[in-house]
Formats: structure tokens, sequence, C-alpha cells
């Protein structure tokens, strides 16, 4: 639950925005009964002198005098990043699984810093802007279920559409973690059906229970090692050695970053880097490697430099024609 300040700075800025917010609409923002929401009121209007008045025609609440503002507040260190840092972060996951998490961790660090300092809000607010990039929705009742069953230890039945096979299976899973990549959240579960540990992606989840079956929780060592010996997320049955040369220009980023626990990294002469790892996903190495476009060549093993290049004169065909294929298709219709 938001602190009063917190409430009152969103009410404030509610109200200042015309549409005439009333104490039902705060009830349900904030998830408060209606008494909350009267006192916060009072406050802002006898505490802090805003002239906040009742408009009985638009049934809502509007600032008979917008130049008068919140004052500067005594804050923590904490409560300026839970208002600030914290609020930006917030608007990027409203709505979805991220949001009970990220109120949880903001609370945390408002505890830990007790400092007491001036601040003025909008000061703070427009130095720093974060881009959570495209999020995907899922529901939160989905996400918070599924949490309990890998703290329960129970199983779950599972209908979930692949994408890469276009297809819908059902599944009886023991859900051991949630893990969260580039804004898309898994769970790490071992699939009864495959009789192997599998990652399925919360949002393809198309229907679900939780059974009364419980399973024995494998330690956390073991589900770290099968994480980890992926490059990124893919698993399959044999691993191998990959070496990627990269151009100068490349290698600058390259060696910024730790892409994998196995890497090694050998500098070239023209400023250039080989980067080497094991991944048992030759196919997902395939998409990261293309995005570097002619900057990267793969060098081992064969079979992945063949994927590469058959991948490259595929595209290539596609921009040899004049024009692109799809406007010839549309044209000829």
């Amino acid at each position: 639950m938001p602190t009063r300040l917190e409430r009152i700075v969103i009410m404030d800025g509610e109200i200042r925005k015309g549409y005439f917010p009333n104490v039902q609409k705060f009830c349900e923002m904030f998830e408060v009964k209606k008494r909350t929401v009267l006192e916060d009121i009072k406050v802002m209007k006898e505490g802090l002198g805003l002239e906040i008045a009742y408009d009985r025609f638009h049934s809502g609440y509007f600032n008979a005098n917008p130049k008068k503002e919140l004052p500067d507040f005594q804050l923590t260190e904490g409560e300026i990043f839970a208002l600030t840092l914290g609020k930006e972060m917030l608007s990027q996951y409203t709505g979805t699984s991220f949001e009970p998490i990220l109120r949880s961790a903001l609370d945390k660090i408002r505890e830990r810093l007790p400092d007491r300092i001036d601040v003025d809000l909008d000061d703070v607010r427009s130095l720093i802007r974060f881009n959570a990039g495209p999020v995907i929705h899922i529901s939160r009742k989905l996400f918070l279920d599924i949490n309990q069953a890998c703290e329960k230890n129970r199983r779950v039945q599972l209908e979930y559409y692949s994408a890469s096979k276009d297809e819908t299976t059902d599944r009886k899973v023991d859900p051991y973690r949630l893990l969260e990549y580039r804004s898309t959240w898994y769970l790490v579960a071992y699939c009864h059906l495959r009789e192997d540990m599998r990652l399925f992606a919360i949002h393809r989840i198309k229907e679900y229970a939780l059974t009364e079956e419980k399973f024995s929780a494998r330690e956390a060592s073991q589900i770290d090692h099968w994480l980890d010996s992926a490059f990124q997320l893919e698993h399959g049955s044999a691993e191998h050695r990959v070496r990627i040369r990269f151009a100068p220009t490349s290698a600058r980023y390259v060696r910024e970053r730790k892409w994998h626990h196995t890497q090694e990294l050998t500098d070239c002469d023209d400023g250039g880097c080989i980067l080497s790892f094991t991944t048992q996903s030759l196919d997902e190495a395939k998409r990261w490697v293309l995005t570097y476009g002619s900057e990267a060549e793969v060098l081992d093993p064969p079979e992945f430099r063949s994927m590469l290049e058959n991948e490259i004169r595929a595209t290539a065909t596609l921009y040899s024609n004049s024009e692109p294929a799809r406007m010839a298709d549309w044209k000829g219709s």
C-alpha cells in the first residue's frame, strides 16, 4: 500500500489534470477505504494549504488555486527513490507481474536509507528516465499462482503454446523457479511430458491448474547449473564450442560484457577480438551473431559456420529483386 505522502503526490497530480477525480476513484487507485482518502484530502487542504474544492456538477475535486503547489518535503533517501526513480519504474510496469515485485523492493530500499533531506520532486524526477522496452503483459493472478506453486512445491497442469512448433500441448510440470530475461518471464520446471527440465514462457500458458500433488524440490545449485549451461536461454542435447571473430568496431562493445561463464576472449592485432564460449543451442547463438551483421564472422564449429552461410544467402535473396517480394505479390493479386 502506498504511504500517505505517496498518495498525496499522486492525488495532487490527478486533480491538476482537470479530470475531477472523486473519492471512489482514489479508493480504487490505492486500494484503501473511503476514510483514508478523506483524511488525505484534509491534510492537503489544512496541512499543506492547497485549495482543493469539490465540484458537485462534475462529482469530483479540482484545484481552485493552481498557483499553490505542494511544498518541498523532508524526505528520506529511500522515499526519494520510491517517489521518483521507483515511480518511474512502476509506471513502465503497472498492470504487469513486475509491479508487486518492484513495490516490495522499493519498500525495502526505503527502509534502509534513513537520512532526511529537503527535496523538490520534479528536480529529481527530471534527471532520470527509465525505458523498460517492449513489455509482455501477463496476468498478475497467473504470475502469483505460479509463484505460489514454486514456493509450495505443488505440481501444475498446463495448456502450453509452443511458438517454435506452433502447437499447444497439455503438460504436467514440477515448477522450480521464475526467471526474468529481457522483460519476459519464464518458468523453470521439470516437464513430465518431455521427461526433462524445460523453460516455459509465462505469457504462453493458456490454461493452468495447481494440483494437490507435491514434488521434491531440487537443490538451487542444480537449477543454477542447468540455467548456466545455456548461452542465453535455450538448451539442447549436445554442447558446442563456438569461436566468433569480431571486427574492431564491434569488438569494443563485445569486450564490455561477460556473455557466458565459459567464454574466452582473445585480442587480435587489428583491434578486433575472437570470442569463444560453449552453447547447447546453435540456433540461439546464430540469432545473436546475426545482430552484428558483417562485423562478426563464425570460425568454428564448421556446422555453425554453414548455418550462418545458409541464413545469409536466404536473406540476400530477399533483397536481390528490384522490389520487395511482398510488394510484387500485392501488384500481382
